[in-house]
């Protein structure tokens, strides 16, 4: 728990001085200044990521890589001094003894919830391994014929590596999901302002659904599962773009860095793409106002948030995109057979539908979703009756803004239109539970939100409606976080972080070099390394050593 908190405090500190870097970049050339710490963080918990994308093509995360981080953060602490003690003056951040109370109490919750819990089965299979080859490594070619879902590479791995302190400490830390999870939670405790403004706003329900996804996750967030950081990275900017339209912002640069935002999520993966679709607010903008350097900029960050990714993608398995086989450009010696990337694919969007058996993957929909919906537990089927119903209750409320012309309804309809499609298309591509609680939960809420306001915004006190079904619900999630706390509080880690698990191993030696193979549901964990999910002769070192890669003989 001490290590996690630490590193919380570390990664803190850090991201903002990223953040503010980024801050005083939007000042110099968009003369626009990031002014909510939060946003600040977030966008320096991006900024991170994609540093560690960037040097992971050259050598391994570790001790350099967080070096070169800390001088970042004190070049960006030496040249914006004089904005950051205005920045600081401004927030009277140190003013409010009780919310810094609030937030360091908040923090050692996460840090418990951090250090000890469920590790999610996938990361015994391949999310530590894939940390440990980036630790190690970096990126190595054709890597994902060791294993096809090293070719997964999710971004989230690479900031998790960033942040595990493997060269000092004796285990990988994996803090950086309950970091994030963190955040979010004091992003939706801002819902309880409801009872100071008295009026209650779209994005506190949206609040109250981010919190509701915390506490689903707080006994998992100790695995680093690339779910985790994409729905805390959507949640978020959802939010916050829900924030900006409340406000009536109409300069367009913070919507537009927002997309930057998905352009990263989508590194961690790629279900966020459609997301994209709020790409179109900026661009009609700016194209109409022909701010052509404008535009020029927030593609140019577009570019290099995705490139490491991409290019991390060609090396580790020859593909532009895996498991996309459509994108076929390279001929590369280490590339994976077309075969094996399509059948991966389809095995993804089949087990997603509920299904085993990848010949099963023409099935209409009107055969898997009866049984997918029956497999669901009890309230995950409440969660996709309530998005099926939002969809109806947003189309029917943008038809009454239409009908009555309330033009400033517009922008909310406009994100109600996005979230429609979120769903929809993952309802009807990979409808796993956990890679659509942005959908499931976040829509829903935002559906609820608007007819709220429709039916209440002439009612006196009707914030008071609101502000009593939030402290039941606070109530509730914290007595199930009280039962949580309890429930792993024999667990002996309240100084270093609970390590990653494995089952039973056994080693093989091929090409004069130790393999390690797990005995027990693939579970390899991190400290076999480097594992495979069977023992392979039909592989070869494209050299003398693991860092020249693997490729089919």
């Amino acid at each position: 728990m001490l290590s996690v908190f630490l590193s919380f405090i570390y990664i803190g500190i850090t991201t903002f001085f990223m953040g503010f870097g980024i801050r005083m970049a939007g000042k110099r050339f968009l003369g626009y200044s990031i002014n909510e710490v939060l946003s600040l963080t977030f966008a320096g918990l991006a900024a991170a990521t994609v540093y560690a994308g960037i040097f992971s093509l050259f050598t391994g995360i570790g001790a350099l890589a967080n070096i070169g981080m800390v001088l970042f953060c004190l070049i960006v602490i030496f040249l914006g001094k004089e904005q950051l003690g205005i920045f600081l003056k401004e927030k009277k951040l140190w003013d409010n003894k009780g919310k810094i109370l609030g937030v360091l109490l908040l923090a050692l919750l996460f840090s418990y919830g951090t250090s000890r819990g469920y590790l999610h089965f996938d990361t015994g299979l391949y999310h530590a391994q894939a940390i440990r080859w980036i630790e190690e490594y970096g990126v190595v070619p054709g890597l994902a014929n060791l294993h096809c879902r090293l070719a997964y590479n999710s971004s989230a791995f690479l900031l998790t590596a960033l942040y595990s302190f493997h060269f000092l400490l004796p285990v990988s830390l994996h803090t950086v999901a309950g970091y994030m999870a963190l955040l979010l939670a004091i992003k939706g405790l801002e819902a309880t302002a409801v009872f100071r403004r008295k009026k209650v706003l779209v994005s506190d329900f949206l609040k109250v659904a981010a919190l509701f996804y915390v506490s689903i996750i707080f006994t998992e967030m100790i695995s680093p599962a690339s779910d985790y950081f994409a729905m805390i990275f959507l949640f978020f900017l959802i939010i916050r773009w829900v924030e900006l339209v409340e406000k009536k912002e109409e300069d367009i640069t913070p919507y537009s860095l927002l997309c930057v935002l998905v352009a990263v999520t989508i590194t961690i993966k790629l279900s966020a793409g459609i997301m994209l679709l709020l790409v179109i607010k900026p661009v009609v903008a700016l194209l109409k106002e022909k701010q052509w350097k404008e535009i020029g900029i927030y593609l140019l960050a577009g570019i290099i948030s995705v490139f490491p990714y991409l290019a991390r993608n060609i090396i580790l398995s020859g593909w532009l995109v895996y498991p996309l086989a459509s994108l076929d450009f390279f001929n590369f010696d280490w590339e994976i057979p077309i075969g094996e990337v399509q059948y991966d694919s389809e095995e993804i969007r089949v087990y997603a539908k509920g299904m085993t058996d990848v010949m099963l993957k023409d099935t209409p929909i009107s055969q898997w979703l009866p049984d997918w919906f029956t497999a669901l537990k009890t309230l995950e089927k409440l969660w996709v009756l309530s998005s099926v119903a939002a969809i109806g209750m947003i189309l029917l409320a943008a038809l009454l803004f239409v009908r009555k012309k309330r033009k400033e309804k517009y922008p909310m309809i406009f994100m109600g239109l996005v979230l429609i499609a979120g769903y929809l298309f993952w309802q009807l591509s990979t409808p796993l539970v956990r890679y659509g609680y942005i959908y499931i939960l976040a829509f829903p809420f935002f559906a609820a939100a608007l007819w709220y306001e429709i039916l209440l915004e002439n009612r006196k006190k009707s914030y008071l409606l609101f502000g009593l079904c939030l402290l039941a619900f606070l109530g509730l999630k914290g007595k199930n976080l009280a039962e949580d706390i309890i429930k792993f509080s024999h667990l002996d880690h309240y100084v270093m972080q609970m390590d990653y698990q494995a089952g039973e191993i056994a080693a093989y030696k091929w090409e004069g070099q130790e393999f390690y193979v797990p005995l027990t549901q693939g579970q390899i964990g991190y400290h076999s390394f480097p594992g495979v999910p069977y023992e392979r002769y039909d592989l070869e070192l494209r050299g003398d050593s693991l860092k020249e890669g693997f490729r089919r003989k």
